[in-house]
């Protein structure tokens, strides 16, 4: 009897195929709506710069480009500012 032999380099291209990647949009597009949903809004900047972004790997990316999202997403050491895991959170809804 043989030894199973994965084939590390078909796995790892897996990701690239056209039928994941749609997967993982469809994913992340339900993310980013969660994401959205669950922001607080002051302004409406930080809501409306969450989006998804395809990274080089394959993988994609649910991010906020406004320079305090670290803050709203993580909050502060000391407390002044509460953490909300907006995205964090919303990652839930990627689950079937």
């Amino acid at each position: 009897m043989g030894v199973f032999q994965p084939d590390h380099a078909a796995i790892a291209a897996l990701v690239h195929e056209q039928f994941v990647q749609d997967d993982l949009r469809r994913r992340a597009e339900r993310v980013v709506t969660a994401a959205q949903q669950r922001a607080p809004v002051l302004t409406g900047r930080y809501r409306d710069s969450i989006h998804a972004q395809d990274a080089a790997d394959g993988s994609v990316l649910i991010l906020s480009d406004v320079e305090y999202a670290a803050v709203i997403e993580l909050g502060t050491r000391d407390g002044s500012r509460p953490a909300h895991h907006v995205i964090g959170s919303a990652l839930d809804a990627a689950r079937d």
